[in-house]
């Protein structure tokens, strides 16, 4: 297994002492995790998914709140290690010392965990225009897709905003079992569950006037 010293010598700083190993370890950790966190987002929110799976670990990735909000999230966190390490150790080789070395990684740390939040700000605001507003399913007609027991939820297939998808629904009438396949109109929505009642076969398919 690689030591930390094989890991340092092979970025070239392996005869680095005193602060410089401090700073060198928190830019190699830093730079890898927030490398591998990066791609996980870019594969769809395979992180935040990663993350909830682990027991006992609460950790907010939303960007929901503002301001300085926005930098305290993994992804500024970890840019901050990258950064704080890169040019402290910068600073700190090129013989300005260790105070200099560690105002100017705080800075620029500060700097980074600001930009990165800017920009996971945008990227989650251009998710958020694409998500599903659930009321506008209501009056769409579907079926069944995974039966919905009495007072229990299920799941129907419903078209709505140009798209067929698969929601949470409920029977409107909370004593009704309506079976896979049986048709189905959204009568409204409780946040992303749909509400929905039974829909007769001649009233699912649409006449001819009715177009």
């Amino acid at each position: 297994m690689l030591g930390f010293s094989s890991i340092m010598d092979f970025f070239g700083l392996g005869d680095i002492t005193g602060i410089d190993v401090f700073f060198a370890a928190m830019a190699v950790i830093g730079t890898v995790l927030f490398t591998i966190y990066f791609l996980l987002v870019l594969v769809g929110g395979v992180a935040d998914g990663f993350l909830d799976a682990i027991p006992g670990l609460d950790i907010n990735l939303e960007m929901d709140a503002e301001g300085v909000f926005h930098m305290l999230t993994i992804q500024g966190l970890l840019s901050f290690m990258m950064m704080f390490g890169i040019f402290g150790l910068a600073v700190s080789q090129s013989d300005y010392g260790a105070i200099p070395a560690i105002l100017a990684g705080t800075l620029t740390g500060v700097a980074s965990m600001w930009m990165v939040g800017k920009v996971f700000q945008v990227i989650a605001s251009l998710e958020t225009d694409g998500t599903v507003a659930h009321s506008e399913a209501i009056g769409a007609k579907g079926t069944v897709y995974r039966i919905i027991r009495p007072g229990q939820s299920g799941e129907v297939q419903v078209e709505f905003q140009d798209a067929l998808r698969t929601c949470e629904a409920v029977a409107e009438d909370e004593g009704l079992q309506i079976e896979t396949g049986k048709f189905v109109v959204v009568v409204g929505n409780i946040g992303e569950i749909l509400v929905v009642k039974p829909l007769k076969v001649a009233d699912a398919v649409a006449s001819p006037e009715e177009e």
